[in-house]
């Protein structure tokens, strides 16, 4: 009986270990979904999965945030590859301001890219 309970406490206990840990793909963040013309497509806050698999107007009809980042470094632009996981930081003035143009999706230069690893 003493065995059975321990083996028991020790399966419940591996479960629940590893039922803390968070998928890889259910991580949220921001992905390159495409990429033309020295822009990148960023989807806001999705998953490694949905990057792959969610085409643009699946994206967009679920009210996922888009946004073309102008990647004013040509050298940088080309190491960027569509599915990478990354934080980008738009171009600021003096004043800390940037300005957005008015496309769909719209249209930022991108100050800083942070390539992240899932």
């Amino acid at each position: 009986m003493r065995k059975l309970v321990l083996g028991l406490a020790l399966v419940l206990a591996l479960c629940i270990l590893s039922g803390c840990k968070a998928s890889p793909e259910a991580t949220k963040g921001d992905y390159i979904i495409s990429k033309e013309d020295q822009k990148i497509l960023v989807a806001k806050n999705i998953t490694q999965k949905d990057s792959d698999s969610k085409t643009f107007t699946e994206l967009k009809k679920n009210n996922i945030e888009l946004i073309n980042y102008i990647v004013e470094d040509a050298q940088l632009y080309n190491e960027l590859e569509i599915g990478e996981k990354v934080n980008v930081t738009p171009k600021t003035n003096d004043k800390g301001e940037y300005a957005v143009m008015q496309s769909d999706p719209p249209q930022i230069i991108a100050g800083q890219i942070e390539r992240l690893k899932d």
